[in-house]
């Protein structure tokens, strides 16, 4: 019997059904997100990933640089109709201001190492809620 892999590893690659890309930027313009979203599927099997890329400057009168964080999330099979409205209508307010407000300090403290992956995968999981 074929298991769920745990939040934040990567299932086995599939054949890329969908593929979006939301750049969200706060606005006070020091924060910029890059947030992905990939649906692969077998016809059968459906996989749902969020590439998350952090950027943040400190004036914003200046260009973003190297990304901060990068991350790839694994979303739950409990997401995936979630996953899926954000892929065909565009993220909600309320998903917005997650992503660019928790998701992204929780990818700040995964990066330092004050958070552990899982935990922080979840967060950025939480977006699609």
């Amino acid at each position: 019997m074929a298991s769920t892999p745990p939040t934040g590893s990567m299932p086995p690659a599939l054949p890329i059904a969908l593929k979006v890309n939301f750049t969200l930027t706060t606005p006070d313009g020091k924060r910029q997100i890059s947030f992905g979203l990939e649906k692969d599927t077998d016809g059968v099997k459906v996989n749902w990933t969020i590439t998350f890329v952090l950027y943040e400057r400190t004036d914003p009168t200046q260009p973003f640089g190297d990304p901060m964080v990068s991350l790839n999330v694994f979303v739950a099979s409990t997401l995936h109709a979630n996953a899926a409205a954000a892929a065909q209508n565009g993220l909600t307010p309320a998903q917005t201001a997650h992503a660019t407000g928790p998701a992204a300090d929780a990818a700040k403290a995964v990066n330092a190492g004050t958070m552990p992956l899982p935990v922080g995968n979840n967060i950025i999981q939480s977006s699609l809620k």
